[in-house]
């Protein structure tokens, strides 16, 4: 299997891998789907957010400016 990474030239990225594929993209937001299969992801710190009552579904993803260390699964998802 051939991995690849998108680059994106902000401050901070966020680094994922998907669980389905392998595919490993970079972005500078939580992404909402796979860019190689197109499987649907949960946005980090899922259960939080949803207790928060929030009505989109779309508005769970955060930009990787409001995301932090607490919100992220050791080992599966960088901030670089």
């Amino acid at each position: 299997m051939q991995e690849h990474i998108e680059h994106n030239h902000h401050s901070a990225s966020l680094i994922r891998r998907c669980h389905k594929c392998g595919q490993i993209t970079e972005s500078h937001s939580e992404q909402t789907k796979c860019v190689n299969c197109g499987k649907a992801f949960m946005p980090l710190n899922y259960f939080d957010k949803v207790h928060n009552h929030t009505d989109e579904y779309e508005a769970l993803f955060a930009p990787v400016e409001e995301l932090e260390e607490k919100d992220l699964i050791k080992g599966l998802f960088v901030l670089w």
